[in-house]
């Protein structure tokens, strides 16, 4: 008699990779813009090697319930709101069948180069993003006492209701800024879950509050850098804690050493 082997899924064994962008445009240069042709090569690889983007609601019924994901599953965010977003970003996101979910600040809804109330009723209309939090004012949350944190996630909670129609129940950390308190606070507002910026895969019994995932930037190459974030994030988000270790201890010659990819 034959010995029957069962694999279990990548993704049971590695996490689900939620990638983190800001902005997709071919006019500002920042590391948080990435250009439009760099961005569709990306979403190009996704869908050649057989990527299947899935909403934060799928996500979460994995993590708590097992609830069953498509084979190698991945959450593509974006964070802050921009315009070019839905201008730039989506018809990509369409073009490969993809979807994604937008982190919206509150007060920026409408502001000079960010989505207005309409832009994002749109987005969510094409069942191409999924429009959540990223506080009111984007503020970095640790320096605030809790009340002042209660008003940043309650304030967005409401406005972006008032705007969509529907729960809020996802955020993202400003800059991926929390501590334990900030935590606590997000869980008692009634999100689900909560995103860093830390460097890693989402996996099953970790701090549906604190989690981690993998920012994509422009870079000399951007294609290379997200694929070796997208297969390699362990050993990448080790680099850059042991970066972020050495800046910490007064070493910043050693910290410029150790290599960004």
């Amino acid at each position: 008699m034959g010995v029957f082997y069962v694999t279990a899924p990548v993704y049971s064994l590695r996490g689900v990779p939620v990638l983190n962008y800001h902005q997709v445009n071919d006019v500002k240069f920042s590391p948080l813009t990435m250009k439009t042709a760099d961005f569709e090569a990306q979403m190009s690889y996704l869908h050649e090697q057989g990527y299947h983007t899935i909403t934060l609601n799928q996500l979460y019924n994995y993590l708590q319930h097992n609830g069953p994901l498509p084979d190698k599953p991945v959450v593509i965010t974006f964070d802050d709101g921009y315009v070019d977003n839905y201008e730039e970003a989506m018809p990509i996101l369409q073009k490969y069948g993809m979807n994604a979910t937008l982190f919206m600040i509150g007060d920026s809804i409408g502001a000079p180069g960010f989505l207005n109330a309409q832009q994002l009723r749109a987005m969510e209309a094409s069942h191409t993003f999924n429009v959540e939090s990223h506080t009111y004012t984007h503020k970095d949350l640790r320096t605030l006492g809790a009340p002042a944190v209660a008003t940043e996630f309650n304030k967005s909670k409401q406005i972006l209701e008032a705007v969509l129609g529907h729960p809020v129940e996802y955020i993202a950390y400003p800059c991926g800024f929390t501590n334990v308190e900030v935590d606590n606070l997000a869980k008692e507002t009634g999100y689900r879950l909560a995103f860093t910026v830390d460097t890693g895969n989402v996996n099953k019994g970790e701090n549906d509050f604190n989690l981690d995932r993998v920012p994509v930037f422009e870079g000399d190459n951007p294609l290379l850098s997200m694929k070796l974030r997208l297969h390699y994030v362990e050993i990448i988000g080790g680099l850059w804690a042991l970066r972020d270790f050495l800046r910490d201890h007064n070493q910043p010659t050693l910290a410029a050493l150790v290599p960004l990819f």
